[in-house]
């Protein structure tokens, strides 16, 4: 996905729904679900949920002066999320998984707010979420 000035909340739910559904096909794939004990399972379930109601935020919520004044870190969030999402499909560690939603749900919070102080550290962290 490319980024511009044309980017839309919508664009940008579109990557967090995307993350988030990732998120619970992990969940649900056999390996997890025959050695993952039932709370650590309940708790990807939340972390995938949690990246879901920030994808619905950001349709909800006017982002236009938001991401007009994201535009300078835009380009990274966009190709941090898309890498950390296609990692998903390759996750061998319930831990890992919940760093990466645990991560993305911070950086939502981050740009949900615009709160442009804490998206370039938030942005670093998601992508550390992969290792």
């Amino acid at each position: 996905m490319s980024t511009n000035a044309a980017m839309t909340a919508g664009d940008l739910a579109d990557l967090f729904n995307d993350l988030s559904q990732a998120i619970d096909d992990f969940r649900l794939s056999d390996a997890v679900q025959d050695g993952a004990d039932p709370s650590t399972l309940a708790r990807l379930k939340d972390e995938a949920q949690a990246l879901e109601n920030r994808a619905h935020q950001f349709i909800t919520q006017d982002m236009t002066s938001t991401l007009a004044r994201i535009q300078p870190d835009l380009q990274r969030i966009v190709a941090a999320t898309d890498r950390v999402k296609r990692q998903t499909g390759v996750l061998n560690s319930v831990t890992k998984a919940i760093d990466i939603a645990t991560a993305g749900v911070a950086l939502g919070a981050a740009i949900a707010t615009g709160n442009l102080a804490s998206i370039g550290a938030t942005t670093q962290a998601f992508v550390s979420s992969i290792g």
